[in-house]
């Protein structure tokens, strides 16, 4: 039996029955201001200088608030694992409105963030990318947009947020645990790959084959590339040892909303609970995720990012909670 052959087998062990033959859905509920993919520049947060080299940055997409909006917070945004970091837009809109700018990071290999090869479409050039990144690659870029948002924080003596899908929400925390200069003042984390499934780890066999790609089981809607390339598994696998040793409790232990459906196929919900008791995290609460009867049907209860994956009432729920964190009130809009 080849790599290839491995490969698929696997896959088969790990995912669950009832993940596949997803149907096409658009998220939803996207702020008008803010276009899928586009660059919002932060104009008054920089010289010239900065704002052009910004521009040219492919990891780096500023969202701001409305101009007669009140600042009340920045926040660094992270996706998951070859998800397209625009399906964070959802969130960051919701968060726009209530003040908050946003810098949403395209991790290397997604988006718009890999090499331009010559005579090749964008898929693959991304998926060619995608099939050399590495755990400490993806860490320094986390802390480099990291420190664009701090910067702002600072300068206008505002609090400093966290938002995390998935991997994104594993490597934010590490993030925060295991660099010294690195606080935030709360957070928020969807489906946050802090405590997978014990069955993921059986990916580790391909580990010695950095460029086999994996069928990815999220609907393509949610992907920014078709597959995930064990390189990426790789990076993922050292980002999550990383964090076991380097945990530090009272460090993490602030004001954080962890949302997850009971059923997520690769997160442990009583795992995330444990945790969280075991740790003493009495800053951490845990709100459980139902997909409600307005969801489109996408069946993958890992995906709950926006308002297609998990229904207009609970997504309104989400966002409430969301805003109510970061900011101690209700979203704006949202009817008293």
């Amino acid at each position: 039996m080849n790599a290839v052959s491995i490969a698929f087998f696997i896959v088969s062990l790990i995912l669950p029955a009832g993940s596949y033959g997803l149907p096409e859905t658009v998220a939803g509920n996207q702020n008008p201001a803010v276009e899928s993919g586009g660059v919002l520049l932060a104009l008054e947060y920089s010289d010239e200088r900065s704002i052009k080299k910004e521009a040219e940055n492919p990891s780096i997409r500023w969202y701001e608030r409305k101009n007669n909006t009140k600042l009340n917070g920045v926040a660094l945004v992270i996706h998951g694992l070859n998800s397209r970091p625009d399906k964070m837009e959802s969130i960051i809109a919701r968060m726009n409105d209530s003040g908050i700018d946003c810098l949403n990071l395209s991790l290397r290999g997604h988006g718009e963030n890999y090499s331009d090869l010559n005579h090749t479409e964008s898929a693959d050039a991304r998926m060619e990318t995608f099939k050399s990144v590495t755990y400490p690659l993806w860490k320094t870029e986390a802390y480099q947009a990291y420190q664009r948002v701090e910067r702002i924080s600072k300068l206008y003596a505002t609090p400093l947020f966290f938002v995390g899908f998935s991997m994104g929400g594993l490597l934010g925390v590490d993030l925060l645990s295991s660099h010294p200069s690195v606080q935030f003042d709360k957070m928020v984390l969807f489906a946050p790959a802090i405590k997978m499934h014990k069955r993921n780890s059986l990916l580790k066999i391909l580990s010695p084959f950095p460029r086999i790609v994996i069928p990815s089981i999220a609907h393509k809607s949610y992907l920014t590339n078709e597959g995930t390339s064990i390189a990426a598994y790789n990076a993922l696998f050292e980002m999550y040892v990383h964090l076991e040793n380097n945990l530090d409790p009272k460090k993490i232990n602030i004001s954080t909303v962890v949302f997850i459906d009971k059923q997520d196929e690769l997160i442990s919900f009583s795992s995330l609970q444990n945790m969280i008791q075991d740790q003493n995290l009495d800053q951490w609460k845990i709100h459980p995720v139902k997909k409600d009867k307005t969801a489109t049907k996408i069946k993958m209860h890992h995906l709950i990012i926006d308002e297609a994956s998990v229904g207009n009432y609970m997504w309104q729920e989400i966002v409430d909670v969301t805003i109510k964190n970061f900011l101690g009130r209700q979203a704006a809009g949202t009817a008293k």
